[in-house]
């Protein structure tokens, strides 16, 4: 068997940086990809939504061919059509010329077939080379598959691929729809195989598949790093390195790593990508990664919670991500709806007549320590903590929403009986006798991005309980980890600052006086007190 890697990493990891990789870095990723002897380059998406030239998203292969090696050249060149996702019509396509992109790539959903045949033979007309690549191939049933493969044989497009969308496919499962596919299609068609890490299984996988005896030429997806969506791809080092190891030495892995080094590296350090315990939840259950990454990013989730909430999909909204779906059974499983009157009674009675401090875990409760000390001395307030304990406060009260946050306090919890602990209804199962119950729907705020901040929702049940004034600390509002150095969930910049600024929206509607006795920038740029 003929093995050849097809690197995707501006078009595939495009996902984690929005495609700006920027001109330069876009320019030099694909000369030493090309210099390194991949076998295939794509270089981005052909879409009717196009951005600029630092952008991996192009309107035209006009608009590629100045980014590509000026020297003699030994790789393909190719780009990707999404169906479905902003997609390049062919009769907006130019006819390939010497010296271009050379190939497309065209995935579609399974009801997309029929279009996707037409639109097929019409870019093979212009002279490109196509690789036909269905979405989630592990689905497909035996039957299901031989059809397609017959409309394949039709058409002799360059290549048809094996896809592995949710990376829930294991080696008997890789192996078995090889063998279905092999025996059925024509040989001159290669066979491509697009597998995603969430098992940890992409690079696995791809050994197996390279020790088939077959006569087909078999192609391997890959990118730096693994760079990717989700739990990310096959990493080009690795089967490269493997290849040259076992099969025959043809690969500069140096010029792999030069690209880590120069440009994946730093993207790297602002954002992630590869194998988590959420993605492999959600390929264990066939779910679309982006089911774990909503879950991930509620920040208030164990992986048990996220299991639960995965298995609830309806199994035929699982392959594809749909945000309203998740939304909902998110809420549905958080939302416990109890009749707390005798609760806030309690706290109000509790917080009468008293000065009210909040403590969040933002890292100013460490820095400025001393002033809030000092403000505890002066005017002994009524302390209450949220989603985390700390004995070296005399605290109150501790407030959880957030069962991640609980498990984590949990020993501390345990050996600090003096505070009332109050806990909203989604936390019922967790607590004892002596906690107060709130309703959690009650606490919460209508926008999705925030309605379950435990801030905001603690703010909200003191405003049930009759709270004119609120003094906060540690109530920071930006990302930096937690005051006790305890983990931090990672969240983008810009979906840090979306908060932040949704947060600020939501504090201003509050009837309350905030009063900030630590930096925070919702008091810097929300004009709260």
């Amino acid at each position: 068997m003929a093995v050849e890697v097809l690197d995707c990493t501006l078009r595939d990891g495009g996902y984690i940086n929005n495609w700006e990789f920027g001109k330069a870095a876009i320019t030099a990723i694909l000369d030493k990809l090309e210099a390194g002897g991949i076998d295939i380059i794509e270089c981005g998406f052909l879409t009717s939504r196009p951005r600029d030239q630092d952008c991996t998203l192009f309107a035209s292969p006009r608009d590629i061919a100045p980014l590509l090696p000026r020297r003699q050249r030994n790789s393909l060149f190719v780009a990707m059509i999404a169906m479905g996702e902003r997609e390049l019509p062919p009769d907006k396509l130019p006819p390939k010329v010497p010296g271009g992109l050379e190939g497309i790539r065209l995935t579609f959903h399974r009801e997309e077939t029929g279009l996707a045949m037409e639109w097929a033979a019409a870019i093979m007309d212009k002279g490109y080379q196509v690789f036909l690549q269905p979405v989630g191939t592990a689905f497909y049933s035996d039957l299901e598959l031989l059809r397609l493969v017959e409309r394949v044989n039709l058409l002799k497009p360059y290549a048809f691929y094996i896809v592995d969308t949710l990376g829930s496919m294991y080696r008997n499962q890789v192996t078995r729809q090889f063998h279905l596919i092999d025996e059925n299609m024509d040989p001159a068609v290669r066979l491509g195989f697009h597998g995603h890490n969430n098992l940890q299984l992409a690079f696995s996988n791809a050994q197996v598949l390279s020790t088939i005896q077959t006569k087909r030429t078999l192609i391997l997806d890959s990118s730096v790093y693994g760079m990717g969506r989700g739990a990310g791809n096959l990493p080009t080092e690795l089967i490269t390195r493997y290849i040259n190891r076992n099969i025959q030495s043809r690969y500069n892995v140096a010029m792999v790593l030069d690209i880590y080094d120069s440009y994946i590296a730093p993207l790297r350090k602002e954002f992630e990508w590869g194998y988590t315990m959420a993605y492999q939840l959600a390929a264990t259950q066939s779910c679309h990664p982006n089911y774990a990454a909503y879950l991930m990013n509620k920040q208030t989730l164990t992986m048990t919670d996220i299991e639960s909430i995965l298995r609830s999909i309806p199994r035929r909204q699982r392959v594809e991500f749909h945000r309203d779906l998740i939304r909902e059974l998110y809420h549905r499983y958080q939302s416990k709806h109890i009749d707390d009157t005798k609760a806030v009674e309690e706290l109000s009675a509790l917080i009468q007549n008293r000065e009210l401090l909040v403590l969040a875990p933002g890292p100013s409760l460490r820095t400025r320590r001393g002033a809030v000390q000092e403000f505890l001395r002066e005017r002994s307030p009524f302390v209450m903590t949220v989603n985390f304990t700390d004995p070296t406060f005399p605290v109150d009260a501790c407030f959880f929403s957030n069962h991640k946050r609980l498990d984590i306090a949990g020993g501390k919890l345990q050996c600090q009986p003096g505070p009332r602990r109050i806990f909203t209804s989604n936390l019922a199962a967790y607590g004892d006798g002596d906690c107060l119950y709130v309703d959690y729907d009650r606490c919460a705020n209508g926008d999705q991005m925030v309605s379950d901040n435990a801030g905001l929702m603690l703010l909200k049940l003191l405003e049930r309980c009759g709270a004119k004034r609120v003094f906060l600390a540690g109530f920071d509002g930006a990302p930096g980890g937690y005051y006790d150095r305890s983990p931090a969930m990672a969240v983008s910049q810009a979906e840090a600052l979306e908060r932040q600024r949704r947060m600020g929206e939501q504090l201003r509607k509050l009837p309350l006086e905030l009063v900030f006795l630590t930096p925070s920038a919702y008091e810097e740029k929300e004009g709260v007190r």
